[in-house]
């Protein structure tokens, strides 16, 4: 092929920014099959998860005290974020009762994991109970976790398990749906996969944690607004909580349809 005919074919080839807005354009279409919900409310479920990851910056830009109350042990988005996490342990519950009694126990089984999963995520969150009840710390945890509290995520050598842990998690949700996105699968496999993989639609919520995650395993806190970039991971669990519980919505929706 002739250099001409290269300029030619490169120049008919969409550009980055083409292609987006193509895949966003298909991710809304399919959402509203795939949801049952109109266009308006679909868009409104894939852009709240990015609203929600850029609030940490909007606080930050109030300042430090707004920030600080914003991301703190018990602050907002905290408190909110074992609040979505419980409603979507709820609708787990649900799911697997469902799944159960119409006979895919297998499903029902990775639901009931994933119960126990949300379960475990609460109660870390809650430091088991320990700040509600006021019961102190065993000396035990006191000499190993960083806030003194008895939890495992605040444990140095767990801490960067718990990192890598949410790192895999963010390209679940967010490489995958791709992937299942672009290829041609067999119509019973397609039918499955939504049980178990998020809709694209949903990508945001995940995708926002695995570049940041990708980026703070990798690359030191830099010293500049070193207190926004050493907190922000929990503006991104809060942002995970909402992706999280629409994943479950959508299966409870799913199951409706």
């Amino acid at each position: 092929m002739s250099t001409k005919s290269l300029l030619v074919e490169n120049e008919r080839r969409p550009g980055i920014w083409a292609r987006l807005i193509e895949f966003g354009k298909q991710t809304v279409a399919d959402g509203v099959e795939a949801w049952q919900l109109p266009k308006a409310a679909v868009i409104a479920i894939i852009i709240i998860p990015i609203l929600v990851a850029a609030s940490g910056f909007g606080f930050a830009l109030l300042g430090k005290q707004a920030y600080k109350w914003y991301i703190q042990e018990d602050g907002f988005a905290e408190n909110v974020q074992v609040v979505l996490l419980f409603c979507t342990f709820l609708m787990a519950m649900a799911v697997t009762y469902r799944e159960w009694f119409k006979g895919t126990r297998w499903v029902a089984l990775m639901y009931a994991l994933l119960c126990c999963g949300f379960i475990f995520l609460i109660g870390e969150e809650l430091t088991w109970g320990q700040r509600i009840f006021k019961w102190s710390t065993t000396a035990t945890f006191a000499a190993i976790n960083k806030q003194h509290e008895t939890n495992l995520h605040n444990i140095e050598s767990v801490e960067q398990v718990f990192k890598w842990v949410q790192l895999l998690v963010g390209a679940y949700g967010f490489l995958l749906p791709l992937v299942i996105f672009k290829w041609q699968l067999p119509a019973w496999l397609k039918k499955e996969l939504p049980a178990f993989i998020p809709h694209p639609t949903l990508i945001p919520a995940f995708a926002a944690l695995f570049m940041w995650r990708l980026y703070r395993n990798l690359l030191p806190a830099p010293k500049d607004f070193y207190f926004f970039v050493s907190e922000y991971n929990e503006v991104l669990e809060l942002t995970l909580a909402v992706g999280l519980f629409l994943f479950l919505v959508f299966q409870l929706r799913r199951k409706r349809v």
